[in-house]
């Protein structure tokens, strides 16, 4: 009848102003809440102690749902579904012996998923990296934090979580 609903190109498709996708029970489907945030300063470490991972630096957040002051993600309420979650870390020992090195995602202050190095008694330099990207099903209230490990050197010798687009926590809710 003349009126635009949506535009679809090479982009992918753009909703007419007031507009939205539904699924086939008429319920309104969006892929937020989103949110992505980094480590904003350098991080000390203990060695071969679990570590919370502080990011602090909010790139974005769609729905307020990723607190810097707890370094944590929690699902809104009416946000419950199947989420893509990922991390980074750079994990440093500040010495050439870094023998493991671990990150952990928790789901309510349980491990959820873990991804992980290890260089066994060999160490491997001085750094490592370590990505993380998984699916989780959660609930409203249910809420996702990181946690690092770094076993190599000597306690007080330089370990650290490193800054910047290093060390990210990201993730958001997919459309289903």
């Amino acid at each position: 009848a003349g009126t635009t609903i949506a535009t679809v190109d090479s982009t992918g498709i753009a909703m007419a102003s007031g507009k939205t996708i539904q699924n086939a029970s008429g319920d309104v489907v969006t892929n937020t809440p989103a949110f992505s945030a980094q480590l904003g300063t350098a991080q000390t470490l203990a060695n071969v102690t679990v570590t919370k991972a502080a990011f602090n630096n909010q790139l974005f957040d769609t729905d307020n749902a990723f607190d810097t002051s707890t370094n944590r993600f929690t699902v809104p309420t009416g946000k419950a579904g199947i989420y893509s979650i990922g991390a980074h870390l750079r994990l440093a020992t500040g010495v050439s012996n870094l023998n493991l090195a671990v990150m952990y995602l928790y789901k309510n202050n349980a491990i959820a998923k873990y991804a992980y190095n290890n260089h066994d008694a060999n160490g491997r330099g001085a750094a490592d990296s370590i990505a993380l990207t998984t699916l989780l099903d959660l609930n409203a209230g249910d809420y996702l934090e990181i946690f690092a490990y770094i076993g190599g050197g000597s306690s007080g010798s330089g370990h650290a979580l490193n800054t910047g687009q290093h060390t990210v926590f990201c993730g958001h809710r997919l459309i289903t």
